[in-house]
């Protein structure tokens, strides 16, 4: 009896072994990967090349073009929906936004003294990736290739209110006017051209994104391309720029509309 026991209570340490492991190396991954978009050139100045509503705006943000800068950092709290018509999960997230060109790293986790999953969205050096682990260490699922290549180019040119010194910064963007009210912005990823337009209201800031053809998973969990949209509000002072505190974006199944994730931003910082 006395030998059962010990198999098994050595048993138990090695798969927790095993998990800490694992959970050690996703986090270094991680760690990795924030130190290469740390690694990307600083902000140029292209203020003349843009459209004035969009160089206004970030002006109006804080954004200085002639001060060279390469990562924005924020933490947030937020909920996540991890699938269409699912329950929303509270979450706390910290993310990194390289401003010079299009990067960003988000390292997210369930919210509670045991985190439930884990989940690292990045677009590094032009590839995608999202993977989502059950707390830290098992794999529940990892998508890479030219599909998250391109969702992830939507998702940092969705999140360009955050970062205006992105916008007058990174001149790998695309700018143009489609509306009175509207603008577009585009930039080209290896699996094609992501584009997404921004609304503004009567004070110059930007309120809506809306884009189509967005890489997605449908409700069977299949590869699909659905219309996206998004909104932002509670502009206010964080750190040492004016942004959208709240946002919130969605897709539009054949269902309808559907948000997957509203949050907000908690700690903002830049860095040279």
């Amino acid at each position: 009896m006395q030998t059962v026991l010990a198999l098994i209570v050595l048993g138990l340490l090695g798969l927790i072994a095993g998990q800490v492991a694992a959970s050690r190396q996703f986090r270094a991954r991680i760690l990795t990967l924030a130190g290469e978009l740390r690694k990307a050139p600083p902000t140029r100045n292209i203020e003349a090349a843009l459209p004035p509503v969009v160089a206004d705006f970030a002006r109006r943000a804080g954004a200085d073009p002639a001060r060279p800068l390469r990562i924005a950092s924020f933490n947030q709290h937020a909920e996540l929906r991890l699938r269409p018509g699912g329950a929303f999960t509270k979450i706390a997230a910290w993310q990194l936004i390289s401003l010079g060109r299009p990067g960003f790293l988000w390292d997210a986790r369930a919210a509670g003294v045991l985190p439930r999953f884990h989940v690292l969205d990045a677009y590094v050096a032009g590839a995608g990736q999202l993977e989502a682990r059950a707390l830290g260490s098992i794999p529940l699922a990892r998508e890479t290739g030219a599909e998250i290549d391109l969702a992830e180019a939507f998702r940092y040119l969705a999140e360009l209110p955050w970062v205006p010194d992105a916008i007058l910064g990174n001149p790998e963007l695309s700018w143009r006017v489609i509306g009175a009210d509207a603008v577009e912005v585009r930039m080209k990823a290896a699996g094609g051209t992501a584009r997404v337009r921004f609304r503004f209201d009567g004070e110059g800031d930007i309120v809506r994104m809306d884009a189509q053809g967005r890489p997605a998973k449908d409700i069977n969990g299949q590869s699909a391309r659905f219309d996206w949209r998004g909104r932002y509000w509670d502009y206010r002072e964080i750190g040492a720029r004016r942004i959208p505190a709240r946002a919130e974006v969605g897709y539009v199944y054949p269902s309808g509309y559907e948000v997957y994730f509203r949050g907000e931003i908690t700690g903002y910082h830049l860095s040279d």
